[in-house]
C-alpha cells in the first residue's frame, strides 16, 4: 500500500509544477511603462533568480526598484547593465539616482557629470542638472559653497524718471515730466554658504545692480546691497535670519541707504506645493531728502504650486503688508512718507520646451497715506495710490549655466493726486551667467 501512494502523490503534485508562472517580460515592460513600479518590483522579484543578467530584464528591475523604494538592489542590477553597455546614458542616469537616494553624493555627482559628458538628449541633460543642483544643497549642510550670478543687457525704459506726461509741461520743468531713453545694465551677485553645525549654514551675499541711460544720466543708477545670516535646514522648513546694508545711488551720489533685518520661513508642503514668510524691518535714510526718512516693516507670505499637466504649469502667488512710520512728525512726512501698504501678487510659468519658458505675472500694491497734500492742479487729499504691474519673461535655456531673458513690463501709478499719476513701459533683453 506504501507503495503504491508515494508515486500516487508524485502524480498528484506533477498537475501544480506544470502550471508553475512564466515569465512575460511583456507584462514586466507593461507595468513599467505605465508607472506601476511598485508592482513592476513585486513581479520582477520572483524571476530575479533566473533573469538576472539580461540587461533589459536588469534595466527594469532597477529602475523600479529605486522606484518603489529598494534603492540598493536597483543600483546593483543598473551596475550590471553598464558592465555591459557602459555608454548607455540613461542607465547611468539612473544608476546616479540611486546613488544620490543612497545619499552617495559623490558617487552621484560623479555619475552625473559622466554622463553629461556623453552630450545625451536634452532631457536626460535637464534631469542630470536638476540632481547636480540638489546635490549642491545637500552638500551645502557640510561643506562650504560659492555661487552666484552676473547678468548683461540693454534696453529702452519709456519713462526713466517715473514723472507725470506732458499734460503737466506747462506747469512742471522738462526734467520733470516723462522722458524715455535707452539703457544698458550690469549686475552680479556672489553668495557664500559655510555650515557650522548639523543644520545650520551661515551666509554672504553681495549684490550689484548698474542702470546707465545713453543720454539721461541724471538717472543712472547703482544698487549694492550686503546681507549676511544664518539659515537652518530641517526635514521640510528652512528658516533664514539676515541682516542687511544697502545703498542706492542716483548720478553717482548716494541717495538713500538702508539697514533692515529679515526673518524668513519656506515649508515644502509636498515636492510641488511650499509656502513662504517673511518678517522684514528696513531704516531708511535719503541724503538730501530728510522728509523721506522711515522705517518700513512688511509681512509677506507666498504660495507656489506646480502642476502635472502639460507645459509643467507653476503657479505662484504673494501677499504683503506692511507700514511706513516716517520719522518725522511734521505735516510734510506724514503726508509724502507715513502710509499702509498691501500689495498682491500673482503668476504663472509655462515651459513651452526643454529650452523654452514664459513667465507671466501681475500686481496691484495700494499705498493710504497719512495726511493731506496740495496737489499742483489746487487740489488737496490724503494720498490714496494704486500700483499696478504687469509683466512677460521668455527665458531662452541656452544651457546649465546660460540663459537668455527677454522682458517686456507695463507699470501704472493710479492716484487720485494727479500730479503723481504716471505710466511706464520697458522692454530689455539680458544674458545671464550663473555659477
Amino acid at each position: 500500500m506504501r507503495l503504491l501512494k508515494a508515486p500516487l502523490f508524485c502524480l498528484l503534485l506533477l498537475p501544480g509544477l506544470a502550471i508553475a508562472e512564466a515569465f512575460d517580460m511583456q507584462h514586466l515592460k507593461s507595468l513599467f511603462d505605465t508607472y506601476q513600479r511598485k508592482q513592476a518590483y513585486a513581479y520582477a522579484t520572483k524571476f530575479l533568480d533566473s533573469q538576472e543578467g539580461d540587461p533589459y530584464f536588469d534595466y527594469l528591475y532597477g529602475v523600479s526598484a529605486i522606484d518603489a523604494g529598494h534603492a540598493s538592489q536597483g543600483v546593483f542590477a543598473l551596475e550590471r547593465v553598464l558592465l555591459q553597455f557602459p555608454q548607455d546614458p540613461v542607465a547611468r542616469l539612473e544608476l546616479a539616482r540611486g546613488y544620490f537616494i543612497l545619499e552617495e553624493y559623490a558617487r552621484a555627482r560623479q555619475e552625473f557629470e559622466d554622463v553629461l559628458a556623453t552630450d545625451p538628449p536634452d532631457s536626460v541633460k535637464r534631469t542630470a542638472y536638476l540632481y547636480l543642483d540638489k546635490i549642491r544643497l545637500k552638500e551645502a549642510r557640510y561643506r562650504t559653497i560659492f555661487s552666484g550670478f552676473a547678468e548683461v543687457g540693454a534696453g529702452y525704459d519709456s519713462n526713466v524718471n517715473s514723472a507725470p506726461g506732458d499734460d503737466f509741461s506747462g506747469l512742471l520743468t522738462p526734467s520733470s515730466t516723462e522722458q524715455s531713453d535707452s539703457f544698458y545694465n550690469v549686475a552680479g551677485q556672489f553668495k557664500m554658504g559655510h555650515p557650522f553645525s548639523p543644520g545650520w549654514v551661515f551666509n554672504v551675499v553681495a549684490t550689484g545692480v548698474l542702470k546707465k541711460n545713453r543720454d539721461l544720466s541724471a538717472f543712472d543708477t547703482l544698487t549694492g546691497t550686503l546681507q549676511t545670516g544664518v539659515a537652518l535646514n530641517s526635514e521640510s522648513s528652512l528658516y533664514n535670519f539676515d541682516l542687511i546694508a544697502q545703498e542706492f545711488q542716483l548720478d553717482g551720489n548716494s541717495y538713500r541707504t538702508l539697514l533692515g533685518a529679515n526673518l524668513g520661513w519656506k515649508y515644502d508642503i509636498n515636492q510641488r506645493s511650499n509656502i513662504t514668510s517673511g518678517l522684514q524691518y528696513a531704516d531708511l535714510k535719503y541724503d538730501q531728502f530728510s522728509v523721506l526718512d522711515s522705517r518700513l516693516m512688511t509681512l509677506n507670505v507666498g504660495y507656489t504650486h506646480q502642476f502635472a499637466a502639460r507645459l509643467a504649469p507653476v503657479f505662484y502667488s504673494n501677499l504683503k503688508l506692511g507700514r511706513e512710520d516716517a520719522k518725522s512728525s511734521d505735516d510734510a512726512a506724514q503726508a509724502n512718507t507715513q502710509r499702509n501698504i498691501a500689495s498682491l501678487r500673482l503668476g504663472l510659468a509655462l515651459s513651452l520646451s526643454s529650452k523654452f519658458i514664459v513667465q507671466m505675472s501681475t500686481g496691484l500694491q495700494n499705498s493710504r497715506y497719512a495726511k493731506e497734500q496740495l496737489d499742483i492742479t489746487g487740489k488737496t487729499a490724503t494720498r490714496d495710490e494704486n500700483y499696478i504691474t504687469a509683466d512677460l519673461n521668455l527665458l531662452w535655456l541656452i544651457n546649465h549655466d546660460w540663459r537668455l531673458d527677454t522682458r517686456l513690463s507695463y507699470a501704472k501709478n493710479d492716484s487720485n493726486l494727479e500730479i503723481r499719476q504716471y505710466d511706464r513701459k520697458l522692454v530689455s533683453i539680458n544674458l545671464n551667467y550663473t555659477y
